[in-house]
């Protein structure tokens, strides 16, 4: 979306919150009517609070700063009148009025005055997602190392595109930008070098910000100086380990490719709402706007959000109650809670904080520092998460966090009433391989099925590493026959990655056993069903997938 357009889209919520102010006024100003001619009505008072709360808010954030700044003064005062029943003294009733007839003089000048203009927030790059696919140019004239590239690599989800010429290359250039380059640095055929190449175009990959990675049969000083002079990303020497070389492009090329934030805002403005979702849509964030408790409590569990935005003043439930009731939830104990309120007292702030809330953000605030604040806070919330949750060799869900997805899951898909399969694979004789081998190696044969996994399933699907050479998967939103065939896919893929190490290659396979909801819909009998079909799979010669079959 250009600038332009994201100006516009800004400007015509101001617009609309223009149109709505002078109502907006009359309303505040009908109930102190009201509030002073002693109207029973319920809640009254906290509507007329609610209103100049929101009001103090909302019109800084449209560029009103001095309307906001005299309701702040309005909502100061009535604090002092919170414990007194109406009558008022004749003083704090003219106080209160004289504020409010300033206020509609502020609004009658502010209409005839164009207010602040709306800035535009460049989005993120933390928060930005790749668009392009995985592809990857290569430089290499020795067809047999091509060919095992193209081989290795496309298991991983590559697309290779070989090229035996350096000019071959520089054309293709003009045409596509890869993901990453690979390339050879001894080129024969009377052809530049493999570091001459990429001399050459160092500054123009550099602004495109495509990786290289080099392959040599040398590992000298000098060859790997050289290659550092070049730009060089990364240096591998022959014969390939596809391995970690898979693992070293996926570090490289997934810099922008993130999932963006997920932000649930819980705001009963419904204009002042839109307009901070804008903000934050336009960084580059996902984000939801909920106005009611029931709703906030279902989206939390369906948009699983990173933060939530809360208004302190809220109709049916206050900002404070909501968060206690949120807090209820073991499941969201870690969820950043941001209050952003006009609330300054100091004391009142921090007893917010004490019903569960863990940062206090002051309306009005500007675009830049709302973008600023959230990221900050979601980027952190996302790096402790990530800390506590995963496998620190594979980067997968370790075991409790697995289960507690699971069980996540399983509540989503009662709702939807649509099937989901578990799935429950361990790599074959793998007691051997680290007999043989050695540890170090058997560790490489994990991180190669979890990079596997993680190319060759969907983001919406869920993989754990449950437990040495054992993982699980969820597959949401999947038949059976469908999930068997996609195991089956990666099943086979696996057995063909070549597993390396200084002196031997060998290749490694893996069994199965898989069980659907809702014939189960448990998380102890999903994995329990799961588990009893994988090791039917290993009785019946391994390197199998096979479906639980005994369902009552």
């Amino acid at each position: 979306m250009a600038n332009q357009q994201r100006l516009d889209k800004l400007n015509a919520l101001r617009q609309n919150y223009s149109q709505q102010l002078p109502q907006r006024i009359q309303e505040i100003k009908s109930l102190w009517r009201d509030l002073v001619n002693g109207d029973k009505k319920p809640d009254l008072r906290q509507n007329f609070q609610r209103l100049i709360h929101s009001l103090a808010g909302s019109a800084g954030t449209f560029g009103y700063n001095l309307i906001s700044e005299k309701a702040r003064i309005i909502e100061h005062n009535l604090e002092k009148l919170l414990g007194k029943q109406p009558p008022f003294s004749v003083q704090e009733n003219v106080q209160i009025e004289h504020s409010l007839d300033e206020l509609q003089q502020l609004l009658e000048l502010g209409l005839t005055q164009q207010p602040l203009a709306c800035s535009v927030v460049s989005p993120i790059k933390l928060a930005s997602k790749k668009t392009d696919t995985r592809l990857l140019f290569v430089l290499e004239n020795e067809p047999e190392i091509a060919q095992e590239i193209i081989t290795q690599l496309t298991i991983y989800g590559w697309q290779v595109r070989v090229f035996e010429q350096s000019q071959q290359l520089s054309s293709a250039l003009t045409i596509e930008l890869p993901s990453a380059i690979l390339v050879d640095i001894m080129l024969s055929d009377n052809d530049v070098t493999g570091t001459e190449f990429l001399s050459a175009y160092q500054q123009t990959l550099k602004e495109a910000a495509i990786p290289t990675v080099v392959l040599s049969a040398r590992w000298d000083w000098q060859s790997r100086l050289a290659a550092a002079r070049a730009g060089v990303s990364a240096y591998y020497v022959k014969p390939l380990d596809f391995v970690a070389l898979a693992e070293r492009l996926d570090k490289l090329t997934q810099q922008d490719s993130q999932e963006p934030f997920r932000v649930l805002i819980v705001e009963d403005e419904i204009i002042l709402a839109e307009h901070y979702a804008e903000v934050l849509t336009q960084a580059g964030m996902q984000v939801k706007t909920c106005v009611s408790l029931e709703e906030t409590l279902l989206s939390l569990e369906q948009f699983e959000p990173e933060l939530l935005l809360l208004d302190l003043y809220m109709p049916d439930c206050s900002g404070t109650e909501m968060a206690m009731v949120i807090r209820q939830d073991e499941r969201f104990n870690d969820l950043p809670i941001v209050f952003l309120s006009t609330e300054s007292g100091r004391q009142l702030q921090l007893s917010a904080m004490q019903s569960g809330a863990d940062d206090f953000l002051h309306k009005p605030i500007s675009n830049a520092d709302l973008v600023a604040a959230v990221s900050l806070r979601a980027t952190r919330f996302r790096s402790l998460r990530q800390l506590i949750r995963q496998d620190s060799m594979t980067g997968l869900l370790n075991h409790i966090a697995f289960k507690l997805q699971l069980e996540i899951e399983i509540s989503r898909h009662q709702r939807t009433q649509q099937e989901m399969a578990v799935v429950m694979l361990d790599i074959d004789k793998f007691k051997q391989v680290n007999d043989v081998y050695g540890h170090p190696v058997g560790d490489r044969v994990i991180k190669s099925l979890a990079q596997l996994l993680r190319k060759r399933l969907r983001k919406t699907d869920i993989i754990g590493r449950y437990g040495g050479e054992e993982f699980a998967i969820v597959m949401t939103h999947t038949a059976e026959e469908q999930a068997l065939q996609v195991v089956n896919m990666i099943r086979e893929q696996f057995g063909k990655i070549r597993q390396s190490t200084e002196s031997a290659e060998f290749f490694c396979t893996f069994s199965a056993g898989l069980s659907m909801f809702p014939n189960l819909q448990s998380v102890s009998a999903l994995l329990e069903a799961s588990d009893q079909a994988l090791y039917q799979a290993k009785a019946q010669g391994r390197n199998k997938v096979i479906a639980y079959a005994a369902y009552s």
